[in-house]
């Protein structure tokens, strides 16, 4: 036995045949943030699965906050352990006790004092005598320096030229 066969849609007398209603369309989603389900709710962070009760989402400003103060923490920490770590280095004085000439420089030889409670290295910046304005000398890294005692090393420099000149020596604490 057959069905008779229904029109999808009738048509008024005498005009064209009227097309099916559109499908509407399905309402945008985007995934929960715990666990990946569809969420319809624009403002909702999390689906009924995982917020059964329906609390409160975290506002943006909450969870920025949230951030900001683990930055600042870090940052703290940062900074207590690096004082923990040059407490006690220091302060640095050098003198250059003599200059000579090297290939490609200046041979130069050193004394650094090193005052502190811990042992430690520093640079010291080496300069002409007379100190001219706007001439930048050259650096050199000490080996590590006692507590309390004084170490005597030679470095080359190559920023100051190839003639023995008189030189000083100014050593920076960290």
């Amino acid at each position: 036995m057959t069905q008779p066969s229904m029109p999808l849609a009738t048509a008024p007398a005498g005009g064209p045949a009227m097309a099916p209603p559109a499908p509407t369309p399905a309402p945008p989603t985007h995934p929960c943030i715990r666990c990946g389900r569809p969420v319809s709710d624009p403002t909702a962070g999390l689906c009924e699965t995982c917020n059964p009760l329906e609390l409160a989402q975290p506002s943006a400003t909450q969870v920025h906050g949230i951030a900001v103060f683990g930055i600042v923490i870090f940052v703290v920490l940062l900074a207590v352990g690096a004082h923990f770590a040059l407490a006690g280095t220091g302060p640095f004085s050098g003198s250059v006790l003599g200059v000579g000439p090297a290939t490609g420089g200046l041979e130069v030889t050193l004394l650094v004092h090193n005052a502190g409670t811990k042992a430690g290295a520093t640079t010291c910046q080496i300069l002409p005598d007379t100190r001219p304005v706007g001439k930048q000398g050259d650096l050199v890294q000490t080996p590590p320096v006692p507590a309390g005692s004084d170490l005597t090393f030679t470095a080359v420099v190559t920023q100051l030229g190839t003639n023995p000149i008189g030189l000083v020596a100014d050593c920076q604490s960290p």
